[in-house]
């Protein structure tokens, strides 16, 4: 029984270092993207926008 409880610690500190180290890298790529956004229609017309977006002082 004891062979169960060493590999469950080892999985335990791999699940969190895992954790740690896939939330850093989709951090980096999120901080990143950007979404670009083009007026079709002429000036004073109503539009309504779809989903978010983030400008990142671009």
């Amino acid at each position: 029984m004891e062979w169960f409880f060493n590999g469950l610690g080892t999985a335990i500190i791999g699940l969190i270092v895992g954790t740690i180290g896939g939330s850093a890298v989709g951090y980096r790529i999120g901080i990143n993207k950007h979404t670009q956004q083009t007026q079709k229609a002429g000036n004073n017309a109503t539009q309504v926008q779809i989903g978010e977006s983030s400008n990142n002082g671009r």
